[in-house]
């Protein structure tokens, strides 16, 4: 079948499409004739040898899939060959087929594209956990919150659905088009999210602090957010886009109760998978009725077929664009 194969850490710009053996069927799982897979930055950072997780090599980089069942292990009961499914795997998204877990695998809304729901089985999840889950930012209505790169694909979810659970949203991006954009996504405020100016543009508004922030970029602007925190607040980390893992001040977290909340939703999908399948499809539910009310609409900034992944890991890099980056199987 086609696919990127990794045979030893690699630059992104360098993968190219070959050919690999097609997936097997186990046990409690489903096949999936892919229709269109999701790249992000973590990926990039996967095939570098950079990312927390180091699979054996050789191996088929890729974690989020869409399309069509095409076969049913022993003891999958959930799906049937010819459901339309999205789905999160450990690896081997970026190929024609792929096999997961059913507790991974979670039907498409009717109307709903492929390449959508790849970006609500990634960047949407995440951002609906942090927010909604009582154990990370448990966001109220009424509640002010920040949300930092807020033109990218995470941003633009967390200021969606910030609004959506009735949170006055503070977006910070580093362009005019960019916040405007975060403005008709439902922002009440916009700032330049220049890490040196970004602690006094929010207390103007703000002059106490946000109550919850979700802050993608990671560096100096995660320390930035930190500093925008009004006391007992939360904030949470979604990944470093920006390439530098921040060091957290501990007296800042005493002296203001600030609250640093981690999320990683591979350890909910992969390392304790059977003991959270539930809460996963109760957010993926969610996520697919407020798609299907219209009340969230993913962009997607960029379509690429398997052959041209490497320009869309460069594409990602220039972060000058807007929306997610997805593969689209199809296209040739």
């Amino acid at each position: 079948m086609r696919a990127i194969q990794i045979h030893q850490w690699t630059r992104p710009e360098d993968l190219r499409e070959t050919d690999a053996p097609g997936p097997s069927c186990g046990v409690g799982e489903v096949v999936i004739d892919v229709h269109a897979a999701a790249i992000s930055h973590s990926l990039g950072l996967l095939v570098q040898g950079q990312y927390q997780r180091k699979p054996a090599f050789p191996f088929i980089p890729g974690n989020t899939v869409a399309g069509i069942v095409s076969a049913t292990g022993e003891g999958a009961t959930r799906f049937r060959i010819g459901d339309r499914v999205v789905a999160s795997l450990e690896m081997g998204g970026l190929a024609a087929q792929a096999a997961a877990h059913e507790d991974n695998v979670f039907a498409i809304p009717e109307g709903m594209p492929f390449d959508e729901a790849t970006t609500l089985n990634t960047s949407y999840n995440s951002v609906a956990a942090a927010l909604t889950w009582p154990h990370v930012l448990n966001l109220q209505a009424g509640q002010a919150l920040l949300v930092t790169g807020a033109g990218g694909g995470t941003g633009t979810a967390a200021v969606q659905i910030g609004k959506l659970l009735g949170a006055r949203v503070m977006a910070a991006a580093r362009s005019d088009a960019r916040r405007q954009r975060a403005l008709r996504h439902g922002a009440e405020w916009v700032v330049d999210a220049d890490p040196a100016t970004l602690r006094d543009a929010v207390r103007e508004h703000l002059p106490q602090g946000v109550d919850a922030a979700i802050e993608p970029a990671g560096g100096a602007l995660f320390d930035a957010a930190l500093r925008c925190m009004a006391p007992m607040g939360r904030i949470v980390p979604l990944g470093f886009a920006g390439g530098d893992v921040p060091q957290i001040p501990a007296n800042l977290l005493l002296v203001k109760n600030i609250t640093v909340c981690g999320l990683y939703m591979g350890y909910y999908k992969i390392d304790a998978r059977a003991e959270h399948a539930g809460r996963m499809r109760a957010l993926f539910t969610t996520l697919g009725d407020w798609w299907s009310q219209g009340l969230i609409r993913p962009e997607i900034g960029l379509r690429l077929p398997l052959a041209e992944v490497s320009n869309g890991f460069a594409w990602l890099r220039e972060r000058a664009h807007t929306g997610h980056a997805v593969i689209d199987m199809a296209a040739h």
